[in-house]
C-alpha cells in the first residue's frame, strides 16, 4: 500500500537521510584544520613544510578576504621567527611586503607595528633576511607613504641596529631620517672619539647639514641641542680646571684676618 511505501522510505533512525543530510564544511573549519597542521610541522621542526602550508593557505584566501590573508603571512612569520627560523620566516614576512607592494596598500601605524615586531624577533644568526626585510619595508613606506624617505620609525629601528653593532655609518644615515635626534647625538659623539679631537665639531656639523637636506628642522635643533647638553656635561669648568692644576683661587686663598 501508498502507507508501507511512505514508511519503507523514511529513513532509519541513527541514519541521515540521503543528499542534504550532511553539513557542508564551512571555510573557518578548513582554516583552524590548517593552524593545526601548520603548529604541528613547526613543533615537529618540519619548517619548510610549514611555510609552504603557509603559503598555500594564503593563496587559497587572497582573493577572497586579502586582510585575513595578509594576517596568515604575519602570523606565520611571527612563529617560524619565534622557533629561530629566519630564512622561512624572512621569506614569508618579505612576501608580506610584497603583497602590500602589489596591492598598492597605504602605511598605517598597525601595519608600521607589525613589521617593527616582526623585525625584533629576527635572530642575529639571520642578519641577511632582517635586512633586507626591513629594507624593503622602508621602500614600500617611501613609495606609497607621506615621506618619500621612508618611515621615521622604521629608520629608527634600523639605526638602532646598526649603532649597536658600532656601524656608525649606516646607523648616521638612517637616524637623519629616523625620529630620535638624542640617540643620534650620542652616536656622533661616540664617533668622532675614533678620529682627532679637532675633527669633532666636522661630524656635529655634517650631521647638522645632513638634517636640512631632508628639511627636518625639528630634529636638527633637537640633535644639536643633545649634543652641546653632552659636551657641556663633559667639559670640566674653568675653575675645577685650575684647581685640578695646582692654581689656588681667590676661593681657595685663605683669609687675611
Amino acid at each position: 500500500t501508498m502507507a508501507d511505501t511512505a514508511v519503507s522510505k523514511a529513513p532509519t533512525p541513527g541514519r541521515k537521510a540521503r543528499g542534504g543530510g550532511r553539513r557542508p564544511r564551512g571555510r573557518g573549519d578548513t582554516r583552524a584544520k590548517l593552524k593545526i597542521k601548520i603548529k604541528n610541522a613547526i613543533e615537529g621542526e618540519n619548517y619548510y613544510l610549514a611555510e609552504q602550508l603557509i603559503i598555500s593557505q594564503f593563496n587559497r584566501s587572497k582573493s577572497k578576504d586579502l586582510e585575513g590573508s595578509l594576517e596568515t603571512l604575519v602570523e606565520g612569520a611571527s612563529d617560524l621567527l619565534k622557533a629561530k627560523q629566519g630564512n622561512e620566516g624572512g621569506s614569508l614576512a618579505k612576501a608580506y611586503i610584497q603583497e602590500l607592494v602589489d596591492n598598492k596598500i597605504l602605511p598605517d601605524t598597525k601595519k608600521i607595528v607589525r613589521i617593527q615586531s616582526l623585525f625584533a624577533k629576527f635572530t642575529k644568526e639571520h642578519e641577511k633576511p632582517r635586512l633586507e626585510f626591513m629594507k624593503e619595508a622602508i621602500q614600500w613606506t617611501s613609495k606609497l607613504g607621506e615621506c618619500p624617505h621612508g618611515d621615521a620609525r622604521l629608520h629608527t629601528d634600523l639605526a638602532r641596529y646598526y649603532h649597536g653593532k658600532n656601524s656608525y655609518g649606516l646607523a648616521h644615515r638612517h637616524y637623519v631620517r629616523g625620529r630620535r635626534p638624542t640617540d643620534h647625538a650620542r652616536l656622533v659623539l661616540e664617533w668622532a672619539k675614533k678620529g682627532y679631537p679637532s675633527e669633532r665639531d666636522l661630524f656635529i656639523a655634517r650631521a647638522v647639514l645632513e638634517y636640512l637636506c631632508v628639511e627636518n628642522l625639528k630634529n636638527a635643533n633637537e640633535f644639536f641641542a643633545a649634543v652641546t647638553k653632552t659636551i657641556d656635561a663633559e667639559t670640566p669648568k674653568e675653575s675645577e680646571k685650575k684647581t685640578s692644576s695646582g692654581i689656588t683661587t681667590d676661593q681657595d686663598r685663605p683669609s687675611v684676618d
